[in-house]
């Protein structure tokens, strides 16, 4: 009787390869990701903040004064990694040179940006330790 080993090679070779699984989704970068408007509402009321392209943001009573002068305050932004650094330079948080300037760890997704005060000497920014707020475009 002949045997041959080649059909079993080949079956062997098949199984090792296993189902294809897909692959995970590959997130933007923190830097793109965060660029978009986002809200709150809470205990500490409503709030909106806008994040721009040119490393601005500014900061809004509601989502409905995101296009309305005056903010409550405005500044810049920057982010390495899951630090986001605020450096406000009109309006809230303007008061001293102590609360200009914040760092917050962020998880940032489409969803929204879940805050984590790393410093912020700004009491009144500082209430979003913490919270997630949600992406509304």
């Amino acid at each position: 009787m002949r045997f041959s080993i080649a059909p079993c090679a080949l079956c062997l070779a098949c199984a090792a390869c296993g189902p294809s699984h897909p692959r995970a989704p590959v997130k933007a970068p923190n830097d793109i990701l965060l660029l978009g408007d986002y809200t709150r509402r809470g205990a500490d009321g409503e709030t909106a903040i806008r994040f721009e392209r040119d490393g601005t943001y500014r900061v809004v009573k509601n989502k409905s004064m995101l296009d309305k002068d005056p903010p409550l305050g405005n500044g810049s932004w920057k982010i390495s990694g899951d630090q986001l650094t605020l450096s406000a330079q009109k309006g809230m948080c303007t008061e001293s040179n102590e609360e200009r300037d914040a760092t917050y760890k962020v998880v940032v997704s489409k969803v929204g940006i879940r805050w984590e005060k790393v410093n912020d000497g700004c009491e009144r920014r500082s209430t979003m330790d913490g919270q997630t707020w949600w992406r509304v475009r």
